[in-house]
């Protein structure tokens, strides 16, 4: 998930690993196009909040960057979007910044359990990247379902 302001840095080098390993990563975005991030480059969205469901997505990266989070804080779409991840039980990775994201959508750090949920990753490390990796291997984590859905 990419906005105005995100940092690229961390998304470009996941990008780079999972295209790497045979994933179609993709952008998503408020609206399909070019962005903006924190230090002028370009991202290219080639998909948007609007017209493309969450749970038609295998997995979600919620970026770094205060200026961008910020900016999908502020879009409805993005709350469903990570909801519906969520509700699908597929893997997150949570990038610094977007903390708040996973507040906002009242998205639980635990499973109902109390144990960790293992398909949500927070950090940018390359432990976080082996770990996020291992949850999209996965493909789902029932463990965090409930019925009815609690998020």
């Amino acid at each position: 998930m990419v906005a105005n302001g995100v940092e690229a840095e961390s998304l470009l080098k996941l990008h780079s690993k999972l295209f790497e390993l045979g994933a179609v990563p993709r952008f998503v975005a408020p609206h399909i196009g070019p962005l903006t991030t924190s230090k002028g480059a370009v991202i290219d969205a080639d998909a948007s909040l609007e017209n493309e469901p969450g749970f038609l997505f295998d997995a979600l990266v919620l970026p770094d960057g205060e200026m961008g989070v910020k900016e999908l804080a502020r879009d409805g779409h993005t709350l469903e979007f990570i909801k519906d991840q969520y509700r699908h039980c597929k893997p997150i990775m949570v990038m610094t910044a977007s903390t708040v994201l996973m507040h906002m959508a009242q998205i639980p750090p635990l499973l109902p359990s109390g144990n960790e949920d293992p398909g949500i990753v927070v950090g940018i490390d390359d432990s976080a990247i082996a770990q996020f990796v291992s949850a999209i291997a996965r493909h789902r984590h029932p463990e965090r379902e409930t019925d009815p859905p609690a998020v």
